[in-house]
């Protein structure tokens, strides 16, 4: 069990007009807790030192899930009781701004949740056995593979579709190359993980989710100590040149694309 954030809890609501954007946001201090009955089962076996291969199993039994529920409606009327004087403060000098027109209404409700099952598999392995420098690598792997089915309501409330949860990824893997020696550190490693939705029903009229394209992540680190006190840092932050790829609906409509680029970070590093 754990309870929702504090935003969603508060009683207050947010009033807020960005060009033709009219919204309000209220919390819902009535929200149970998220409530799931967990099971786990997991396999490890060191096999020699530094080396592990494990296997673990999981299962939730979801009772209770919190999602944002979203109306669009007049002002005037509201389903959070706010009068319109509200209204006209928030929208100043915006033009078709007025308590009659159509705002979204966003508030956090409890639904009645669901299944979650999968199981990870890791294997992390020093190569002692190679010969000279090789000795000093290793390797780092794992893999998650997810499987879930939530239920989300519509405006109304009712029941309107179930789907993987939101966040969620059904499956993802991490891989690490490493060197660690008396002077070196250095390590690449590689982030992969699948298109996972963000909101069910979508944002859109008539939209059934709305989510995230997959994602594989390259990053790479360097450190080279001359003496006890100093040390130079090298690292290299999403070599693959990964843009975040939102997308609306099953015709993966493209609703945000989003470039950060790669990033590069050197730094000397002194103690005493």
């Amino acid at each position: 069990m754990s309870r929702p954030d504090l935003g969603s809890l508060t009683p207050g609501a947010t009033v807020s007009v960005s060009g033709a954007a009219r919204t309000v946001t209220a919390g819902n201090p009535n929200l149970d807790p998220f409530r799931a009955k967990a099971y786990d089962l997991s396999f490890e076996w060191y096999y020699q030192p530094e080396a592990l291969i494990s296997v673990a199993f999981f299962k939730k039994d979801v009772e209770s899930f919190v999602q944002t529920l979203s109306t669009n409606t007049a002002f005037s009327g509201n389903p959070f009781g706010i009068p319109d004087s509200v209204a006209v403060a928030a929208c100043g000098s915006a033009s078709g701004c007025s308590p009659s027109a159509n705002w979204t209404f966003s508030t956090p409700v409890n639904t009645p949740g669901g299944k979650l099952t999968g199981y990870e598999v890791s294997f992390q392995q020093p190569f002692k056995f190679l010969p000279g420098p090789l000795a000093n690598t290793g390797v780092l792997l794992n893999y998650t593979h997810v499987d879930s089915s939530i239920q989300y309501l519509n405006s109304a409330g009712a029941v309107v579709a179930t789907n993987d949860l939101t966040g969620l990824s059904r499956k993802s893997y991490n891989a690490t190359l490493y060197y660690e020696d008396a002077k070196i550190s250095a390590r690449v490693s590689a982030a992969y993980r699948a298109g996972y939705l963000t909101k069910v029903p979508g944002q859109e009229t008539g939209t059934a989710y709305d989510g995230t394209n997959e994602t594989l992540n390259v990053d790479a680190s360097f450190a080279y100590t001359l003496n006890d006190h100093l040390k130079i840092t090298a690292e290299g932050v999403n070599l693959t040149d990964e843009f975040q790829d939102q997308f609306n609906g099953a015709q993966n409509l493209v609703s945000f694309y989003h470039h950060t680029g790669r990033e590069f970070i050197f730094g000397v590093r002194y103690t005493y």
